[in-house]
């Protein structure tokens, strides 16, 4: 199609327009040529608008394709939609049994103590009064105003010691603090139920107990003396205060405190005329100092009170003035401790008794420290004023401080378990030693004391020299009551003593018994033989071996050469109390003739018993001979187990470490069968003549004729 001629016109603006671009090129390109005017196209409005139309036809497609995949992809959504509700509307009506709402939300807080959330019931709300108290407590909360508060501020706070001390059925409840006695927030009825509570105390064992709790705390409330401080001036200023007045009152204060397995034990001054002394802050010192429970810290604070609330009752039972005047009673002067001091530093023998001492203890330790405690309690109970004038407490007496630990896994100190709390009464095993009856055989001298030993380690310092006379006579005088039965006749030399002089006297003199050190050498296998009492060696240097009687010299050859040198020996006087004990200086009192015997095997029998000495069946021959009516006695050996320190027979279960085994001389009586008797004193039957002279003992032997006469007198006839 030939191309429209143009006007002259177009053809001007044309070439116009062509120049004007090969002028930009020619500038843009630099020096290149410029394109020839033939190879340039010409648009025209047709080919323009064939142009636009193409382009407004593909811009529609583009936008159509985008809509229709858009509405696929909405109505691709929408239907998984559909089916993920109609689901979980299946989940939650038909298979909800199957699936909880817990699979498909999770378990939420359930482990934050919120509990479940698919509860279906109807929220509520808890207000603070009607939630549950926390261990399931059942008294009353401590509820004060804040006027009530204000008041009790207001109050002077007085402390009064308190010790409870409660026994109900198997139940023993024991606990030291102290009260105000202006208290006006919290009733002691109210402080009894918390306590009961806390113990765990349930009903009906409960109520006995609350009851003797607010018993003695009302009591010991009516009794309470407050200490009376006078602050006065001077009554003539040119003298010192020390000229007209002295109010020093210095005391000593002893602790015995046992909490769990532990027992502190001091001894400190206390001033109890000075305001300014706390208790409380020297207790909360002394408990850091020593590394101590808080338990330890009211328990001192508390002894302190109740013996400095000892001395003021005795204060106020003579009449005291409180304004500086010398105490005028003796008893209660005595009880003071010194006044003014005499010397700044204490005597070294003394150091040590003012030295804390601190104890762990083991079960058995806690038994026989209970034992000692209830009978100190009981003794104190029985104590009474033997003087004239003024009922005064006993000042000397200190009692101990036991408590009853309460139950908890969070509190320091405090007992894990109920049995180590000691609440309840252990249940008492079988006795030491049953009585005899029914041809069981018992010996008097085996019979102990029943005092407990102290709870104290047995490594304490020695002391002076007069504390261990003391310890001495006491341990000696402990086994001359136990040697002695009840058929037995005591020693009569054992029981000289020496004149009693002052207790000045014996301070400064202390008593030193003279002692001889004499050097053997003897071989290792006569050594051995000698600690386990066996004295054969001595006693056949000591008999010539042609003797006759050289084989029972053997058996028993401590006996022979005894007799020997007893013979030889003159009649200790009363005026030589030293020269009575050289014949059974070896062994202790009743074991003279003892023999080493071999331990027992266990299922097998007990091995053959040696004959008894010589100077035993002699002994009895004379008895024989001295009372010719039917009485019928022989000497044994008895199988006995020695304690290894003081060698005196033991019956407790289980024996202790080192036991030793022998053959003990004994005296029976055929017609008193349960009852074996020790002979003495020395290598003599004085003590069995006793038994023999009994009524007792006459009237079974009357008996025993008498059945043998009458069944002669039927075999006669």
């Amino acid at each position: 199609m030939p191309a429209p001629a143009a006007g002259p016109g177009s053809t001007t603006s044309a070439s116009g327009s062509d120049d004007a671009k090969d002028a930009a090129s020619a500038s843009a390109s630099g020096s290149a040529p410029p394109p020839a005017p033939a190879d340039i196209p010409v648009r025209t409005k047709e080919s323009f608008d064939r142009l636009m139309v193409e382009r407004y036809t593909m811009r529609d497609a583009i936008a159509a394709s985008a809509l229709s995949q858009q509405l696929n992809q909405t109505m691709k959504s929408s239907h998984e939609m559909r089916e993920m509700i109609n689901e979980y509307r299946s989940v939650r009506t038909q298979y909800q049994q199957w699936f909880p709402p817990s699979r498909l939300y999770g378990e939420g807080y359930n482990g934050f103590a919120n509990g479940y959330t698919e509860n279906h019931g109807p929220s509520r709300v808890v207000y603070p009064s009607q939630k549950p108290r926390p261990g399931h407590r059942t008294t009353p909360p401590l509820k004060y105003s804040r006027k009530d508060m204000l008041k009790q501020a207001e109050q002077h706070e007085d402390l009064v010691p308190l010790r409870l001390d409660v026994e109900w059925d198997r139940i023993k409840l024991r606990d030291t603090f102290t009260w105000n006695l202006h208290e006006r927030l919290l009733a002691v009825e109210l402080f009894a139920a918390q306590l009961v509570e806390d113990m765990g105390l349930k009903p009906p064992a409960s109520q006995p107990v609350y009851e003797q709790v607010v018993q003695q705390m009302r009591e010991q409330l009516n009794d309470f003396y407050p200490f009376a401080y006078s602050e006065e001036d001077a009554l003539d200023p040119e003298l010192p205060y020390s000229a007209y007045k002295n109010d020093e009152m210095r005391i000593l204060v002893k602790l015995n405190i046992t909490i769990g397995q532990h027992t502190l034990v001091d001894q400190f001054e206390w001033e109890i005329n000075n305001p300014n002394n706390s208790p409380e802050e020297f207790a909360a010192r002394m408990t850091r100092d020593l590394s101590l429970s808080g338990e330890f810290t009211t328990a001192i604070a508390h002894c302190i009170r109740e013996q400095s609330q000892l001395f003021t009752k005795s204060l106020y039972s003579i009449g005291h003035p409180f304004d500086g005047r010398p105490v005028e009673d003796s008893d209660l002067v005595s009880a003071f401790l010194q006044t003014p001091l005499p010397t700044v530093f204490r005597p070294q023998q003394q150091a040590k008794e003012y030295a804390p001492y601190l104890y762990e203890m083991s079960e058995a330790d806690l038994e026989r420290n209970e034992t000692v405690f209830s009978r100190d309690q009981r003794r104190q109970k029985r104590s009474i004023n033997r003087r004239g004038g003024p009922q005064l407490p006993d000042l000397k007496e200190r009692q101990r401080t036991i408590r009853t630990l309460i139950v908890s896994s969070v509190l320091p100190g405090a007992a894990a378990t109920i049995e180590e709390s000691r609440l309840f009464k252990k249940v008492a095993g079988p006795p030491r030693k049953r009585t005899a009856r029914d041809g069981e055989i018992s010996e008097s001298e085996e019979s102990e004391d029943s005092a407990p030993e102290s709870p104290a380690p047995s490594n304490m310092p020695a002391g002076t020299t007069r504390t261990r006379n003391v310890r001495g006579a006491a341990t000696a005088a402990t086994i001359r009551m136990a040697n002695l039965g009840r058929s037995e006749t005591p020693d009569t030399g054992g029981h000289h003593h020496e004149t009693r002089t002052s207790r000045r006297g014996r301070d400064d003199e202390p008593e030193e018994r003279p002692e001889l050190v004499v050097t053997l050498k003897v071989s290792r296998e006569k050594l051995k033989r000698l600690m386990r009492g066996d004295y054969r060696d001595l006693a056949a240097a000591s008999v010539p071996p042609d003797t006759p009687s050289s084989a029972s010299n053997i058996r028993t050859p401590t006996f022979s050469a005894l007799q020997k040198t007893k013979s030889a020996t003159p009649v200790p006087t009363p005026t030589q109390p030293g020269s009575a004990s050289q014949p059974t200086g070896a062994v202790p009192a009743g074991q003279i003739g003892r023999l080493p015997a071999p331990p027992l095997i266990p299922g097998q029998s007990p091995p053959p018993a040696p004959p008894p000495p010589e100077w035993l069946v002699q002994s009895l021959k004379e008895l024989e001979e001295k009372y010719p009516n039917g009485d019928r006695f022989e000497a044994i050996m008895k199988y006995s187990h020695l304690d290894p320190v003081t060698e005196l027979p033991v019956q407790t279960q289980p024996m202790p470490e080192g036991v030793k085994y022998a053959w003990l001389p004994r005296i029976r009586c055929l017609d008193c069968t349960t009852k074996l008797y020790t002979p003495g004193p020395d290598m003599t039957a004085q003590k069995f003549e006793a038994h023999l002279k009994f009524s007792g003992h006459r009237e079974k032997v009357r008996q025993r004729l008498a059945a043998q006469g009458g069944s002669g007198s039927a075999g006669t006839s």
